[in-house]
């Protein structure tokens, strides 16, 4: 789902066509100007005010769906955003209305932000990581975040992947699904599936929560440029209005100051590492 990010999106799309990405599904969110002409490899979708107040119910198995009582069904839909839980909103009922919409087109589906780049070990192509994991039963893999800083940058720059360097392990994930073994979007990280499938990340671990106290990304992950430049975070971040305790731009330039910190100790801790003893 995108907006206003017409700066830094060719880098997105030729990065994972690099990859091996095949089709682009893209959720405009009432840019200014619209997106439009992306290539024919992408698919645009106008999410704009037409799409607030329609609730979004998953296509889920026949089998599946006969075990629901109606109201356990409806629980799973996603509608106008002001209408907490967190899980009803814009963003969630795009994944959703993706899902529904395109995942029988497809054998993997990943759901990403614009400023999330997925990297592979090597620049190996994504389908070739896919299938070294893939195994009878693998529903969904997750890849783990590289969360990026501005690395000092206080003003927009052109390219996020030469620019941004400093970044720490992060034990947040996003999700490369299959569509068929997908119950429906409940969350922006993880996606429930079927029984009997599982959930999987690149170091093994099956079904995992997000909170588990391990990171690894070796071999597919997601690099997440968060801020880039201080410009850009105080155009973008800044200017979000929502759901916290804090006022959003405390909540956020808080956030700024930690990942800046954070990032830099990193790069340090690694700095040592590697140097000559």
């Amino acid at each position: 789902m995108i907006q206003n990010d017409q700066e830094y999106l060719s880098e997105w799309l030729d990065h994972h066509r690099d990859l091996g990405v095949d089709h682009f599904y893209l959720y405009d969110n009432e840019s200014t100007p619209r997106y439009e002409n992306l290539g024919d490899d992408v698919t645009i979708t106008y999410w704009d005010e037409n799409y607030y107040f329609e609730p979004i119910l998953p296509k889920l198995r026949s089998d599946y769906y006969k075990s629901f009582e109606y109201w356990e069904y409806t629980e799973l839909q996603t509608a106008h955003w002001p209408v907490y839980p967190e899980r009803h909103s814009k963003q969630f009922k795009a994944y959703q209305h993706c899902l529904n919409e395109y995942g029988d087109r497809h054998d993997w589906l990943a759901f990403l932000d614009s400023d999330e780049f997925i990297n592979t070990v090597g620049n190996s192509k994504i389908r070739d990581i896919l299938n070294h994991f893939d195994r009878p039963g693998l529903g969904q893999l997750l890849m783990k975040w590289r969360v990026f800083s501005s690395s000092g940058y206080l003003t927009k720059q052109p390219l996020q992947k030469e620019a941004y360097v400093n970044w720490f392990p992060d034990y947040q994930v996003k999700p490369f699904v299959k569509p068929t073994c997908i119950v429906a979007v409940k969350s922006l990280h993880i996606l429930p599936t079927y029984p009997e499938f599982y959930t999987m990340t690149e170091d093994g671990q099956r079904n995992p929560s997000i909170s588990k106290h391990t990171h690894t990304s070796d071999v597919i992950w997601v690099n997440h440029y968060w801020s880039r430049s201080r410009q850009d975070f105080e155009e973008t971040k800044l200017d979000r209005k929502g759901g916290t305790t804090l006022r959003y731009d405390e909540h956020y330039e808080a956030k700024y100051q930690f990942i800046e910190q954070r990032a830099a100790y990193h790069m340090k801790k690694l700095k040592s590492l590697n140097a000559p003893t």
